[in-house]
């Protein structure tokens, strides 16, 4: 038996990666790249004239021994067209609107008719890789004891199937029993589950159709109260695989000699301050460009970076990360356009009206929509007010924050930190999408925001207009026109483009990205390196030796 730490993300994404496998993998030896040794399916291959795409499926089969088909994949389409506004990687116009037809002339292939031609990279890292092939044979159904049929190829019945998936699956008690879930095509199935702490165990699934197959009989995601009692399983060696907290990094030394590697985790993610223009009018304010900038030059990044995350992630003024080598940081993203520099963050508030107030709150004093004026919509007296809206139970952040609710005072922006629990931090920034009312002005989750599984950074689902991951609603027409070309245009020209605009307009205030975690490692296990960029864990690679 193998036993692994459990976090918040490894409920979300193990559970569905190691049980269910996607239909095109991604990240290959660390590095953000397509997989197709491990996909289900060969590489797609599209039409002279760019607008059919042909998949062919691998020979693979569910765990109750039905065939692995191409009704599988429509089967998985079907519900997310009628259900498209519940997607979380839902953007208007993307998957599922670009899908004109799906046919499926026989069971090992399946044919998607698109509305125009795409960047081909585009459409396979961002759209095909949305598909998971769900089992039609054992869901199909509206109810639990209803049969199973063809509901799905209806809008209105795809719907109905949707809503009693999702019913069942908030029903976490029965995670390991329901026989919904027993039905998988990944290499382990899940054998226990402890809803209340989190305990999760999985055991092989002896018709796995990949490779390799498990090489240990079992395998458990271990949850822990604290990062202390955590630090103790290491530390007695009950944990062959778990991570360092950050106010432990001084032993690093005593874990080493315990007999662990220490392996830092990077995230294909970028982090940042959210603001939220629909704020009301501290909205009105954040929506000004130089408002953006004062608050990007009046935070040391390099202070968070290198004082609170001990050098331990990455900074990069963009939105591209530069994990694994990826092709796409541009220069303009390594070279700072807004360093830290208090005195000009004071100039560009003083510049456009405001009466910079340093360790106060600044107000506004020429209003109106001019190029020497505050903004539109914003009145005289208006003040750089905000509260920053943070997740408990990270050292790391609330040292972050700390840090840059201090350096912008200097500026003269005041902000106040209110906090809330991952979940319900999730819950308030979701609300604020396309409203006038928030709990917020600026949120700072700063591993939060991956791409997965729209592989392709081009932010379309972060920051395009209405795009369901566009928690601070931005909107730019021009970022909207240049986020197109990246889907349509084959060059990396477009992509450049897109990202000089988003280093120069700053959509949020991008800030270091810290490690997902400081892995710790037994020397005795295999396999476990290099680790996923896209912090997906594959048990069944591992071996142990001695």
């Amino acid at each position: 038996m193998l036993t692994a730490v459990d976090n918040y993300y490894n409920n979300g994404e193990w559970f569905g990666q190691l049980s269910f496998r996607p239909l095109y993998s991604f990240g290959m030896d660390g590095r953000p790249l397509f997989n197709p040794a491990e996909s289900l399916a060969d590489p797609p291959r599209f039409s002279s004239n760019g607008t059919t795409v042909t998949i062919h499926l691998k020979p693979w089969s569910w765990s109750d021994g039905h065939p692995l088909t191409s009704r599988d994949v429509e089967f998985w389409i079907n519900p997310v067209r009628a259900e498209r506004g519940n997607d979380a990687a839902y953007a208007p116009g993307g998957f599922p609107d670009n899908i004109v037809a799906v046919h499926a002339p026989d069971p090992a292939t399946i044919v998607l008719t698109l509305n125009r031609r795409y960047n081909q990279a585009w459409f396979v890292y961002n759209e095909l890789s949305q598909i998971t092939p769900i089992p039609q044979h054992a869901w199909d159904r509206t109810s639990a004891t209803g049969a199973v049929g063809n509901l799905d190829r209806t809008l209105t019945g795809a719907a109905r199937v949707y809503r009693f998936l999702e019913g069942q699956a908030q029903t976490l008690a029965t995670y390991a029993t329901h026989p919904l879930w027993q039905v998988v095509d990944g290499p382990w199935r899940l054998r226990d589950y402890v809803r209340t702490t989190g305990y999760a165990a999985f055991v092989p699934n002896p018709r796995y159709s990949g490779r390799p197959r498990p090489h240990i009989a079992r395998f458990v995601e271990l949850p822990f109260t604290s990062t202390a009692a955590e630090f103790d399983a290491l530390r007695a060696a009950e944990v062959d695989y778990g991570y360092l907290p950050s106010s432990d990094l001084s032993l690093a030394g005593q874990l080493r000699k315990a007999g662990f590697r220490i392996a830092p985790w990077s995230q294909y993610a970028w982090g940042g301050l959210l603001a939220n223009v629909r704020s009301g009018v501290g909205g009105r304010i954040q929506s000004q460009l130089h408002i953006r900038q004062a608050l990007t030059h009046a935070i040391n990044m390099g202070e968070i970076l290198h004082r609170i995350l001990h050098g331990d992630g990455f900074y990069v003024s963009g939105s591209v990360p530069p994990v694994g080598g990826g092709p796409f940081v541009i220069p303009a993203e390594r070279w700072d356009p807004y360093p830290y520099d208090i005195a000009r963050a004071i100039g560009l508030l003083r510049q456009h009206g405001w009466l910079v107030q340093p360790n106060g709150a600044s107000r506004c004093l020429r209003p109106g929509p001019g190029p020497r004026q505050c903004g539109a919509g914003i009145p005289r007296g208006a003040s750089l007010t905000f509260t920053i809206l943070i997740s408990t139970g990270s050292v790391t952040t609330a040292a972050s924050a700390e840090a840059i609710t201090s350096t912008a005072a200097l500026a003269g922006f005041a902000l106040r930190i209110r906090t809330a629990n991952g979940n319900e931090e999730t819950a308030l920034d979701a609300a604020c999408i396309g409203t006038t009312h928030c709990l917020w002005n600026l949120t700072f989750s700063p591993s939060f925001w991956p791409y997965a599984p729209d592989y392709f950074p081009t932010g379309g689902e972060f920051f395009s207009s209405g795009a369901a991951g566009n928690y601070e609603n931005y909107s730019s027409r021009i970022m909207d026109r240049l986020i197109g070309l990246t889907h349509t245009q084959p060059a990396l020209a477009a992509f450049d483009r897109f990202e000089a605009f988003v280093v120069r307009q700053q959509p949020v205030i991008f800030t270091p990205v810290p490690d997902e975690q400081i892995s710790l490692i037994k020397t005795d296990l295999h396999g476990a390196v290099p680790q996923d960029p896209f912090l997906n864990i594959t048990p069944e690679n591992w071996t142990v030796t001695g």
